[in-house]
């Protein structure tokens, strides 16, 4: 594929010169000052007037030759960035903390307060009831020095109607040795949302918004994950986010990585009172669009349209640019449906310190070989690895697998029968292990493996509440 969103100022410039043939400032252009301000739309327009009528698309196609795939991207690109920007949600957190006093003509006791920001995604909308689900990062909504470690006053804006000093005002005054904030002024653009699902282990959050007013008079839309396990290094994304704290915009920039592991506390204790439990490894893709403080609980896009990441930390160390990393979109979404199931299962209330429960499998693995190849199919450089069996400790593996078998492919089957999700080839350690929140009471998990040379197919019934385990 051409990299034509790179390079289109270059070819618009060469364009004009070979069009036009000729400068507008009676130089030869040598300087640069000619196609300083240049756009495509000035080189189509310069076109017509010396060729006569022909539609933009037909331009693209004559002039740059781009095929029919690549003319939809160029042309459908701003239209969808401005598609996810109405999907989008800026995000205020406001968090309350006790503090104890000891003077007498003083409450012995008051409360101060902070106000967080990050972003998020709409994924689910009744805008006739008012009604909404909204994924962010759990750390977004989550401080455990607070009274409530889930944030309990948590509110959503919406594109245009997120301007700080406009939509809302964010004050601050002075309580005693502490600075305490409030949020004000945004009756008539502030929605309010709950937590009703939250992993600290996952840094995912699900927010619920009942009946609010401003969501039935919007034009707000709903954000479509991706349904691919995979990213291509190379890959054009962009960002949705409240950057900085100053409103939803976009950024854009490439997959770098698409697969590695960052380490990170979610903590908001002092560093010194941390302990190694207070860190935790999450899988991310990195990539090289701006991010920044207020990122965070955004959605990550594909040339689609479509949610292939959560935005959820960038690299911060001295000297370093341009490594923002976002959670893999396919694996956050069955996260999400397995928050939501649990919520329901639980009384539609969100199970005291959050959290999911998980299936497992009931094996440990290891990667006995790991090498790259190059698709010649979709020229792209893939990593495989050989994924083997080091430990059957529990059911339902057990009797089943054996220590020594090559994992080759699953296929996920909802307890009626239906397939929950496709065979896939297990050419990735994480493929199987994250394809694991898919899976419910009832379920079967249909393995393909590689013993002794022989292949084997194997099926795993998830029947008994022990089979799942209960992940922060």
């Amino acid at each position: 594929m051409k990299k034509f969103l790179l390079v289109l100022v270059s070819v618009c410039l060469a364009a004009v010169i070979f069009i036009c043939g000729c400068s507008t400032n009676g130089k030869d252009g040598r300087d640069g000052i000619d196609g300083q301000n240049v756009t495509i739309e000035e080189v189509y327009k310069k076109y017509v007037d010396e060729y006569g009528e022909i539609s933009y698309e037909e331009f693209l196609l004559k002039i740059f030759s781009y095929t029919n795939e690549e003319l939809d991207e160029l042309t459908g690109l701003k239209s969808r960035i401005n598609k996810s920007l109405m999907s989008g949600v800026t995000i205020l957190s406001r968090f309350g903390y006790s503090m104890k006093g000891g003077i007498s003509i003083l409450p012995s006791s008051y409360t101060v307060y902070n106000v967080y920001t990050g972003s998020g995604a709409i994924l689910w909308l009744d805008k006739d009831a008012g009604d909404a689900y909204v994924v962010t990062n759990c750390h977004v909504i989550y401080d455990d020095t607070a009274d409530s470690v889930f944030c309990n006053d948590i509110r959503l804006y919406l594109y245009g109607q997120d301007e700080s000093g406009v939509n809302y005002k964010v004050t601050k005054n002075q309580i005693r040795d502490y600075s305490s904030y409030d949020i004000i002024d945004d009756e008539n653009y502030c929605i309010k949302a709950e937590v009703i699902g939250a992993s600290v282990n996952y840094d995912i959050a699900l927010l619920k918004v009942s009946g609010s007013d401003v969501l039935k008079r919007s034009n707000a839309a709903v954000a479509e994950f991706s349904d691919d396990f995979d990213v291509t290094v190379g890959e054009t994304v962009y960002t949705i986010g409240n950057a900085s704290g100053e409103g939803m915009s976009s950024s854009s920039g490439i997959v770098s990585k698409d697969s590695e592991y960052i380490t990170l506390t979610m903590s908001s204790e002092e560093e010194e009172y941390l302990s190694n439990d207070d860190y935790i490894s999450y899988r991310v893709m990195r990539i090289t669009a701006p991010i920044n403080h207020g990122n965070s609980g955004g959605a990550l896009y594909n040339l689609k349209g479509k949610i292939i990441g959560i935005v959820n930390a960038k690299d911060e160390d001295e000297g370093v640019d341009n490594m923002g990393y976002a959670l893999p979109g396919k694996s956050v979404n069955m996260l999400l449906g397995l928050m939501y199931d649990n919520y329901k299962a639980n009384g539609f209330k969100m199970k005291s310190g959050g959290g999911v429960d998980k299936a497992l499998i009931g094996i440990t693995t290891e990667i006995s070989d790991s090498y790259s190849r190059f698709n010649e199919n979709t020229a792209v450089a893939e990593i495989v690895h050989q994924v083997k069996v080091n430990d059957v400790s529990s059911n339902p593996a057990k009797g089943k697998l054996e220590q020594g078998d090559y994992l080759k492919s699953a296929e996920i089957l909802g307890s009626d029968g239906t397939v929950k999700l496709e065979r896939f080839d297990i050419t990735r350690d994480y493929y199987l292990r994250e394809a694991m929140l898919s899976v419910r009471k009832g379920d079967k998990v249909k393995l393909t493996v590689e013993r002794g040379g022989q292949t084997i197919d194997l099926e795993l019934v998830f029947d008994s509440d022990k089979y799942f385990t209960h992940v922060d």
